[in-house]
């Protein structure tokens, strides 16, 4: 009796300690992704571009749920290869932690650098994947590898691809507009990005350029041709597909707010913008998944989450046996339901202990370095409601999107010249007055 307790101790302690891993290694990653996600709200929430952000990450759970359906076994190494890859393990952690200093120190300072914003999810991404190499080796860092980089979808692209893109978009979209709609008999002319009809001038913005629309397509075509399981080859069509549907889509968006523009009045572009826009979202949506669905309909292709083993054969078809994986054995076929995490704890300590010195220390850094700055003058405004025509202004949704204020305001109301003011036949004895206010917080995406 006594000899089994004894025997028993060292299995429960190094149970006890594999889970302690287990919650720290939890811990470390939640820590990592909740500030990668809080770093990128700021454009998820004030660009329409990226709204499409706020999904990302629970698509990339997903992904990755169904990926651990169907994991392959843990690579199994020798004494001499786990010495080497802890030292691999720690030269990789140390830079990517590194990096996080720097990339926080200016985050802080500059939130819509998109530089930065790549820097920080590459380090993000880099520290998953090398603690999901450590403890499954090659096998799950292939198998894991998509769903862990697919939030780079959500990353903004840097502004030296993004506007040239951009510019190029609204250049065609507007071409293409004015051309088909002289083909349906609709009077149209190009004046760069501007399409001059007959009851005045339809601008193809940022948002009509239909850069919002493919940067949507390329997400929905990477999720379906994960969710497909779908080759390489097939994903790059797919995604071609998408982004097809999506520029056919932003034309005949286009060409339909031209006629709307003829046929009524301009105000109502603004009406029916918005409309036309997630309409066609859902056809690229729509369309996506049905091109998906006929591309994984030539192949024998493995069930999202289920593993190829599970999936039954057609009727009076024999189904092949699959080609063992490297290294398997009946014995490994049955994965354990706790996976046993040898890494050193150390190693989780380290980590957790520079995350939190990171966030505390860079707040300390700006917090120390203004303990000396004169504080500025809040202004306010005291608005005339007495005076004249005073009248509160709607602030556009588009100036809203451009400057990105947190809070604004705007008043127009008439004043009466002063007594001794000159005055001619051809002016009125009022003054026209209009004043706008707007204040942007510290640490928010601004226009700056």
């Amino acid at each position: 009796m006594t000899s089994t307790l004894t025997a028993s101790q060292p299995a429960a302690l190094e149970r006890r300690f594999n889970t302690l891993r287990t919650i720290g290694a939890s811990v470390l990653l939640a820590l990592l992704w909740l500030g990668l996600c809080r770093t990128l709200s700021g454009e998820w929430s004030v660009n329409e571009q990226y709204n499409y952000g706020w999904f990302v990450p629970f698509f990339a759970l997903y992904l990755f749920w169904l990926r651990w359906q169907d994991r392959p076994a843990p690579e199994v190494r020798s004494q001499k290869l786990e010495v080497r890859s802890r030292l691999v393990a720690a030269i990789i952690g140390l830079a990517a932690l590194l990096l996080l200093l720097p990339v926080r120190l200016f985050e802080i300072a500059n939130p819509e650098w998109r530089p930065l914003a790549w820097l920080h999810a590459a380090a993000v991404v880099t520290l998953t994947l090398l603690l999901i190499w450590y403890i499954g080796g090659g096998p799950w860092l292939r198998h894991f590898a998509f769903p862990v980089a697919f939030v780079f979808v959500a990353v903004p692209w840097v502004t030296a691809v993004e506007t040239p893109v951009i510019q190029c978009l609204m250049r065609m979209v507007a071409h293409v507009a004015a051309e088909t709609a002289m083909l349906l008999g609709i009077p149209a002319q190009v004046e760069g990005n501007l399409i001059r009809v007959s009851t005045g001038l339809v601008g193809v913005n940022e948002a009509c350029s239909g850069i919002r629309s493919l940067q949507t397509s390329l997400m929905i075509g990477l999720l379906f041709g994960e969710l497909k399981r779908l080759s390489v080859l097939r994903r790059v069509l797919l995604v071609a597909g998408a982004v097809g549907i999506a520029l056919f889509a932003n034309f005949l968006r286009a060409v339909f707010l031209v006629s709307v523009a003829t046929t009524k009045n301009i105000s109502e572009v603004s009406r029916w913008h918005d409309i036309a826009g997630y309409t066609i979202v859902a056809l690229v949506f729509v369309g996506t998944m049905g091109l998906a669905y006929l591309l994984g309909r030539k192949k024998g292709t493995v069930v999202a989450g289920v593993s190829p083993a599970k999936m039954k054969p057609r009727e009076g078809v024999s189904p092949a046996k699959p080609k063992p994986r490297e290294g398997w054995s009946p014995a490994r076929k049955r994965l354990p339901a706790q996976l046993p995490l040898q890494f050193p704890a150390f190693y989780l300590a380290a980590a957790l202990c520079w995350l939190f010195f990171v966030e505390i220390g860079t707040a300390a850094w700006y917090r120390v370095h203004e303990t000396n700055l004169v504080s500025g003058i809040r202004w306010g405004v005291q608005w005339p409601e007495q005076a004249p025509n005073f009248r509160k202004l709607k602030i556009d949704e588009e100036i809203r999107s451009v400057l990105r204020f947190d809070e604004g305001n705007g008043a127009a109301w008439t004043l009466t010249s002063p007594p001794g003011a000159p005055a001619t036949q051809s002016t009125s004895n009022t003054i026209s007055c209009i004043l706008y206010i707007f204040r942007w917080k510290p640490g928010r995406n601004s226009a700056l």
